[in-house]
């Protein structure tokens, strides 16, 4: 079955962007070099590509690059993940911004369908063949930076792109493809403003944060939290979570040591004992002012009881602009910013 590797190599080739419409591909001969195969086994992955639609045989001329045909009467929106288990495990932002996603489209007729990105978890190992289907005409949302590798070829299909991302600046080397998208930016620089004026307010003077990979680039947590901190007058602790399993010894560890009176958390909290209250969780004093930006959902922000303040994110009225622009026949790049807002104990959440 030699031809059907060709084939697939050939057309990853053409997916990926190392071939473009219109380019002239290396001649049969040409391959049987480059594969060590017979010249009846190039023309068969040749004859597999030509009815594919990937290529295009001009008699004396050659074989040139021809995308299949754009179905203009796709009513699909996609929505990138990185792999199979990512939705069972899913953040409680993203599954929130899935579900208003698959709202917002059905109002208008469209459907939301996730679309696999990597069969191994990694981004450094995308399954093209699953991403085969995207073409000029596609609708595709790329949820925050996971998918860079992916970025160039993305944008050499020319697809309609929602690129949602927090307000870190973005690195030079994307530029040039984030610019062809729709920017959804949301704001967490503020939404960590917000927070420590909260806590400024509830009398706290010696503020921490404690988030998962702290130290990790562009971090806009991080600097919202440090920048409102020193323009307050307020010292600042801060505590890298990481991927350790006892997070909530790490947390009460460090209260004993800065003695903070005030804390900002970030960390997956269905890995805390919920035989307990979140602050004695996280051996916290009970009066001690939290607020935190949840990672999955969990019974410590559904009872009123535990009197946290969350942090908050637009996702319905981001979801609902997503399906307006992408739809749109006149499709125009620019950039969204939508604020977060705090979540006040006993209050509900109105966008």
């Amino acid at each position: 079955m030699k031809k059907n590797e060709i084939f697939r190599k050939i057309r990853q080739e053409i997916i990926s962007g190392k071939w473009h419409e219109g380019d002239k591909l290396p001649t049969e001969f040409e391959y049987t070099e480059i594969f060590q195969v017979s010249r009846d086994t190039i023309r068969a992955a040749f004859k597999q590509l030509e009815d594919a639609g990937y290529i295009e045989r001009v008699k004396s001329k050659g074989t040139f690059v021809h995308l299949p045909e754009v179905d203009e009467n796709n009513r699909i929106i996609s929505i990138l993940v990185p792999c199979d288990n990512y939705l069972r495990y899913v953040e409680i932002h993203f599954q929130q911004l899935l579900f208003d996603l698959i709202a917002e489209a059905a109002k208008v007729g469209w459907g939301v369908v996730p679309v696999i990105f990597s069969k191994t978890n990694s981004n450094e190992d995308i399954w093209w063949e699953n991403l085969a289907k995207f073409n000029r005409n596609s609708r595709i949302v790329v949820n925050h930076t996971w998918y860079a590798p992916y970025f160039k070829t993305l944008a050499g299909l020319g697809a309609r792109v929602a690129f949602i991302c927090n307000d870190a600046p973005v690195p030079d080397e994307w530029k040039s493809y984030t610019s062809q998208w729709i920017n959804f930016i949301e704001e967490d620089t503020s939404a960590a403003r917000q927070s420590v004026q909260y806590l400024a307010g509830c009398g706290c003077r010696k503020i921490a944060l404690a988030m998962l990979d702290l130290k990790r680039a562009r971090n806009p947590l991080l600097s919202g939290f440090s920048d409102e901190c020193s323009r307050l007058g307020l010292q600042s602790f801060t505590l890298d979570l990481k991927e350790e399993s006892d997070q909530s010894r790490l947390v009460a560890d460090f209260y004993r040591k800065k003695q903070f009176d005030g804390l900002l958390v970030h960390l997956p909290e269905d890995h805390l004992p919920f035989r307990c209250s979140f602050r004695e969780a996280l051996g916290l004093p009970p009066d001690l002012p939290v607020v935190s930006v949840p990672v999955h959902n969990s019974t410590f922000y559904s009872d009123p009881k535990e009197n946290l303040v969350s942090v908050k994110y637009r996702s319905r009225t981001m979801a609902h602009d997503i399906v307006k622009y992408l739809i749109d026949p006149q499709y125009r790049p620019q950039v969204l910013r939508y604020g977060t807002g705090l979540c006040l104990p006993g209050e509900t959440w109105e966008e």
